[in-house]
């Protein structure tokens, strides 16, 4: 792969307008967008169904979304029959259309994050190739999907990737209206950064605006193009936004008066300026997790931070893309490092902007030819440190799954860090660029051929719940001392609310539990039959005065 510099024909372009997309003129550019594709394609949608739903999140927003496919209530959403007003409604309606066509399965509850990824995919794709050209959008394909942060929250049945989405299609169309002086199709533009922002604040809220607004206007500040902020608030653009975001939040205000008080003040300044949800981090707690969320790709870090810092002290910053995506990247980190709560998919929305710098990086050096072995070795050692954790994975042998399940996984990644090294000491960064994406790819592949469904009686309450309507009676079914994660679990997936178990419930009573649980039942009295070991996690137990302990 060869990239080229901006020509004048380019730069002129960009002064008047956006450049047309031209198709692909060349193999080697057909062969890359081939190899997008399959990346893309198993790092978003492969494997969605491997494992059950995980975490007390997923199962919560599937079964909200699923009762809105089959009471049609597309107003208000419910937790087993009660209004769960935390989180706007974009989620839950389109993983309600995805149970309307698919059926009851994680497929459902998972695609519109994957089709939220994709949907980011595209926007930077279409940003970076107008004002960078084609070869940083075609490393951007291959940035983006393989990310930890790309992979993962792809796969999330969670409102993170929506949001994220919609503020990178906001984002992107915002860059040309205040970038471009003289932008053809101008209220084509504002037109769709309304809707997108609408999107935005139907995903997540508030946050939508507060992200979008300061990081456009921090970027016109920093490009020296401020004048041209007005541009997002015309009325083209107020009529968009208004359209799409407010007759949900009028229709849920009137339909639920308790609307205002538990979605803005709660779950949104309370959530920010008070530590009541119990996610307190330190102010620092999201570099760590943006390293992360980058990987593998973190070793072109340092590079692409000597650019953009290059760049914000000199006089190229007037008008620069980079600049501008440095503003996008950089706000969201910023904003929810001062949260008193912290969670890692807060600081998602900075994550396209960030691959797409990284992206220019690198062909900025394949283009120059410099710094190529370095890039390349040091995608090979990114890659070296994944494989270790592989070979540790000391929570995978405590869950239950031996070791050795996890070492061909190691061996494919490993294979890829030695032949990305190779590439790269031999200067061929498109190549070793591509190997590693291609590794990511392929373990995540085997990961979900071999890996995962071996974990799932250990992460998901799936099997937990498949062995209970295989021992399903006449009898109550209780859960007792369980993980938050699983209880929401198991009532996602056996639909409906489950009691705990108190000691005045009836003999017979099926009881899910854990060890230690099963020891405080005995200790307050119960005589109990061990009916199955689903996990560590999981134990079904029938209460029967006659047993002190028996096993069937």
């Amino acid at each position: 792969m060869t990239v080229h510099a901006t020509t004048p024909k380019r730069s002129a372009a960009l002064a008047t307008g956006l450049p047309q997309i031209s198709p692909p003129t060349n193999r080697a550019q057909v062969g890359g967008i081939i190899l997008v594709l399959v990346i893309t394609y198993f790092c978003f949608f492969h494997g969605l169904t491997a494992f059950g739903l995980v975490g007390p999140d997923e199962p919560r927003y599937a079964a909200i979304a699923r009762d809105m496919a089959i009471t049609s209530d597309w107003i208000t959403p419910r937790l087993h029959g009660e209004p769960w007003l935390e989180k706007p409604i974009l989620y839950y309606w389109s993983a309600a259309i995805g149970y309307r066509l698919l059926g009851d399965s994680e497929l459902a509850a998972r695609l519109p994050s994957a089709v939220g990824a994709l949907t980011t995919l595209l926007a930077l794709g279409w940003l970076t190739r107008r004002f960078y050209g084609s070869h940083t959008a075609l490393l951007f394909g291959l940035v983006f999907p393989s990310s930890i942060a790309g992979l993962a929250f792809s796969r999330a049945a969670t409102p993170d990737m929506l949001f994220s989405s919609s503020l990178a299609v906001t984002l992107a169309v915002a860059m040309p209206l205040i970038l471009v002086p003289r932008l053809k199709h101008i209220i084509s533009y504002q037109i769709g950064f309304g809707v997108a922002l609408g999107l935005a604040v139907m995903a997540k809220g508030p946050a939508g605006v507060v992200l979008a607004g300061a990081s456009c206007t921090l970027g016109a500040l920093l490009t020296r193009h401020s004048s041209y902020i007005w541009r997002l608030t015309s009325p083209p653009a107020i009529v968009g936004f208004g359209i799409i975001a407010l007759p949900w939040y009028v229709a849920c205000g009137l339909q639920n008066p308790e609307f205002v008080q538990v979605f803005f003040l709660s779950h949104n300044i309370d959530r920010f300026l008070t530590p009541v949800f119990s996610h307190t981090q330190p102010f620092w707690f999201f570099i760590p997790v943006m390293l992360l969320a980058l990987a593998p790709w973190t070793a072109a870090l340092a590079h692409t931070v000597c650019n953009t810092a290059n760049l914000l002290s000199c006089e190229k910053r007037t008008g620069s893309p980079s600049v501008f995506l440095v503003a996008w990247a950089l706000f969201p980190v910023a904003f929810f490092s001062l949260s008193q709560s912290k969670l890692p998919g807060y600081v998602l929305p900075a994550v396209p902007a960030c691959t797409a710098l990284l992206s220019h990086a690198m062909a900025k050096v394949i283009r120059s030819n410099t710094y190529t072995r370095t890039f390349g070795i040091g995608l090979g050692a990114t890659l070296a440190a994944m494989t270790l954790t592989f070979l540790a994975a000391p929570e995978v042998a405590s869950s239950g799954v031996q070791q050795g399940a996890v070492r061909p996984l190691a061996v494919v990644l490993g294979s890829c860090a030695l032949a990305t090294t190779y590439l790269g000491y031999r200067r061929r960064l498109p190549a070793a660029i591509a190997t590693t994406a291609l590794g990511i790819a392929f373990t995540l592949w085997q990961l979900n051929e071999t890996v995962l469904p071996k974990l799932d009686p250990m992460i998901s309450s799936r099997a937990t719940a498949q062995a209970v309507l295989e021992l399903s009676t006449d009898s109550p079914i209780r859960t007792y001392a369980l993980h938050r994660a699983w209880q929401h679990g198991l009532e996602y997936y056996l639909s409906g609310t489950i009691l705990e178990w108190n000691p005045e419930d009836p003999d017979g009573t099926l009881v899910i539990t854990t060890r230690q649980g099963m020891r405080q039942m005995q200790l307050e009295g119960a005589g109990l039959v061990m009916l199955r070991t689903v996990s560590n996690n999981a134990l079904l137990v029938r209460t029967d005065p006659s047993a002190n302990w028996q096993q069937q």
